[in-house]
């Protein structure tokens, strides 16, 4: 537990950092573009092909009942949520799609290795990895297509989705692993060195971004926040159970579904300048609920794995 406590303290000092420097004018939010652009384009895709040519095709499809799991319940989560926002909330397209992202889609990228690892191990490993496949190759391209300016044809908006590098990368980390070609070691020290970058500026870029946009608390912002840290988890231990997987791997699947909303949304709200204050605002609730939120699934789980 001490690990998860420690991440959460880390993310709020940065987050604050940010903040401040964006109250006191030490950034502009052109700045805040520019980082956001260095997230999204360069130190994100990175991590993300990194973590996944690492592995093995057999390390990706040992279990394939953890990517039944994790893309039935992210991917009917995403669809929810981003329906929710469109009839409920009245919602634009744009909007409707980072809604999706902020209520449906966990930080695996940049939290998921260091909150599982304490506490389970090299184990942990796969589990992260097969989460951010489908949080990076299926939920990011779907809020890229959505946030697509109006107008921009079905077709148009799939393709420049998919060549943004943040959905590229890890699409030909996967690719790759998939027809057994191994990458040159040589590679890992560059891309990681650029990786290491990634969580930092992410979290410093977004309180930038939230420096600029009121913290509101809303009955979206409520619902956003439900969505991600109870009934997402819920969903996740219920499916698990259901298709029997590994009580191993169970555990880590429901703490990767209460992880926070995936710092890409918020990220993308500052790029397109639309949904920032709800994203904000609903990253800083559930960055706190977290803190109670992981301690209490982790009871739950052992409770309901407990014999007899």
């Amino acid at each position: 537990m001490t690990a998860i406590i420690q991440d959460i303290v880390s993310i709020f000092f940065v987050l604050l950092l940010g903040f401040l420097a964006g109250k006191r004018n030490i950034f502009d939010q052109t700045q805040a573009a520019g980082f956001n652009k260095l997230v999204l384009d360069y130190c994100l895709p990175a991590v993300l092909f990194v973590s996944i040519v690492k592995s093995s095709r057999q390390e990706l499809f040992a279990d394939s009942r953890l990517f039944i799991a994790a893309f039935a319940v992210l991917i009917a989560w995403y669809f929810i949520a981003l329906i929710g926002a469109r009839l409920v909330f009245k919602h634009d397209k744009q909007e409707a799609g980072l809604a999706g992202l902020s209520a449906g889609a966990p930080t695996v990228g940049f939290l998921g290795i260091a909150v599982l690892t304490p506490i389970f191990g090299g184990s942990a490993a796969m589990t992260v990895a097969i989460m951010a496949l489908i949080v990076n190759v299926l939920l990011v391209p779907l809020g890229m297509f959505f946030v697509a300016p109006a107008g921009t044809k079905p077709t148009a908006a799939l393709i420049k989705a998919v060549k943004e590098p943040v959905v590229l990368a890890p699409l030909i980390g996967f690719v790759l692993v998939l027809i057994g070609v191994r990458v040159p070691e040589m590679i890992d020290p560059p891309l990681s060195l650029i990786g290491h970058a990634n969580s930092g500026v992410a979290v410093f870029a977004a309180g930038l971004v939230l420096s600029a946009h009121k913290f509101q608390i809303s009955l979206e912002v409520i619902w956003n926040s439900i969505v991600k840290m109870i009934l997402m988890p819920a969903s996740m231990l219920a499916v698990c159970l259901l298709l029997g997987v590994p009580d191993a791997h169970l555990e880590q699947m429901v703490l990767l579904a209460a992880l926070p909303p995936a710092f890409t949304g918020i990220v993308m709200a500052g790029r397109f300048q639309t949904y920032i204050n709800e994203a904000s605002s609903t990253l800083i609730v559930c960055v706190l609920a977290f803190a109670a939120a992981a301690p209490g699934w982790i009871a739950l789980v052992r409770y309901v794995l407990a014999p007899g």
